[in-house]
């Protein structure tokens, strides 16, 4: 397992400058009623454990010990929410998703606004701990026969449920295990949260359909820890969504069959929302086999604020896109917001109104190295011609693509020690638009189409 180290957590950022956390002691300990409640098991797939779950989240719900019991399997058949303070959950047991998948899309398609989270827990004091003993305590998600059912093309079959959301306080997950979730793994809503050692694989079996949109954390929350992680995946391990604040991301392997890296948004779908994300800061990230190494991506005529923010200590390895960023960012699985690839290739916006874009500013990225999968990029989730994450004029040695959809709305960028070379041993090249010496006068190095000159 992965080491468990003591809790720290960030400190609101008050300056501009290359984001460094401040640490902060934090005693995330509920208070223990003594009372336990183990939820019981049907002991098979027919029959549905959910309701169990329910009585025993009421009966502990302030200050009780809900208990999962040792190697035992739990089938939920429906999706459970509950509202927990000052309890502790122990899950020693396995929790199984439904495999029957019209039946999930049913549920989904029930759902107010199509949007179903499996397990749904909010709560003050809530702390979430899995088993170190690695042939129990996972979350079963059965999600390989939804990524074998996707057609020919398609970017994930409708009606897929998220996995769970955490809208909490004050509160940690620790010791997570999860194998093959269907789609979106784990939501973090609410301050103050701390989370540690958490096994994600959402790989797929050889020449199985791919993992679509199995991303790792989307984080929402203020004051969050992550650290100490793996993440096989077909999306974005962890991204920063709107409203994330004061975050850090430290200790993590990211590897394919599809990874995008670690991420900020995509930000500004919604032309007339303004957006922000704040004070974050992902270190000591190995990346393999995966199209991007850190992304940061915000629509066309979007509006908010990405403010503050380092990526450091990157060790990536067969990683097509290193360090990727986009302000004409391009969905594939949506006709809505299409938007076409972007300021790259003179951009084909599909309707979005060029009027405003999402400001960048304060841009760290430090002590980079590695290799550019230049024989084989990408993976496999390109449905659309030219792909997705197509770059023109890229061809395998490109360490950098930055993307700024002028020369105002990328301010204060730096790039210091990186050494990330293709695997053809050429020339390390960039892919560079608007990175204006007058917005960064720190920059660290030329932005301009071609080898990639550092000063």
């Amino acid at each position: 397992m992965l080491s468990i180290k003591l809790i720290t957590l960030l400190a609101p950022l008050t300056v501009l400058g290359a984001y460094t956390p401040q640490s902060r002691s934090s005693d995330l300990v509920v208070r223990d009623n003594g009372q336990t409640c183990t939820v019981q098991s049907g002991g098979s797939n027919s029959t549905d454990d959910s309701p169990s779950f329910r009585d025993a989240a009421k009966q502990c719900a302030n200050g009780g010990t809900l208990v999962f019991k040792q190697g035992v399997d739990y089938y939920f058949n429906t999706p459970v929410n509950a509202t927990l303070n000052n309890v502790n959950i122990q899950l020693n047991g396995n929790i199984h998703l439904p495999q029957n998948i019209t039946y999930v899309q049913g549920i989904v398609n029930g759902s107010t606004g199509g949007n179903v989270w499996w397990i749904n827990l909010t709560g003050d004091h809530l702390n979430f701990t899995g088993s170190t003993n690695l042939s129990t305590g996972w979350i079963y998600g059965h999600g390989q026969q939804w990524w074998d059912a996707n057609p020919k093309n398609g970017s994930g079959i409708a009606s897929r449920p998220h996995l769970w959301r955490f809208n909490v306080t004050n509160s940690y997950l620790k010791n997570i295990k999860i194998r093959k979730p269907i789609a979106w793994v784990t939501t973090l809503n609410g301050n103050n949260i701390d989370v540690q050692n958490v096994f994600v694989d959402a790989a797929t079996t050889p020449n199985g359909g791919f993992p679509f949109n199995t991303d790792g954390f989307d984080v929402a929350a203020k004051n969050v820890k992550i650290s100490d992680f793996a993440i096989y995946n077909g999306d974005d391990a962890v991204t920063i969504n709107n409203g994330g604040e004061n975050v850090t991301v430290t200790n993590g392997l990211i590897a394919g069959p599809g990874c995008h890296g670690t991420s900020i948004g995509s930000l500004g779908q919604a032309q007339g929302v303004y957006q922000t994300v704040r004070n974050i800061w992902f270190d000591n990230i190995k990346v393999h086999g995966c199209v991007y190494g850190s992304r940061i991506k915000t629509y066309l005529g979007g509006q908010g604020i990405v403010q503050n923010v380092t990526f450091s200590n990157y060790d990536v390895s067969n990683t097509t896109f290193p360090i990727y960023l986009t302000q004409n960012y391009f969905n594939q699985g949506s006709s809505q917001t299409q938007n076409g690839a972007g300021v790259q290739d003179g951009g084909n916006y599909g309707g979005r109104v060029d009027n405003s874009s999402v400001i960048i500013e304060n841009i760290t990225y430090k002590n980079w190295k590695g290799d550019i999968n230049t024989y084989h990029p990408g993976d496999g989730s390109c449905v659309t011609s030219p792909c997705w994450y197509d770059v023109p004029g890229s061809d395998g040695t490109q360490a950098i693509v930055i993307g700024c959809s002028n020369s105002t709305t990328c301010k204060d960028f730096r790039f210091q020690n990186i050494q990330v070379i293709p695997q053809s041993y050429a020339q390390t090249q960039i892919n560079c638009t608007n990175l204006d010496s007058a917005s960064n006068p720190n920059l660290g190095l030329v932005c301009t189409n071609g080898t990639l000159i550092t000063k």
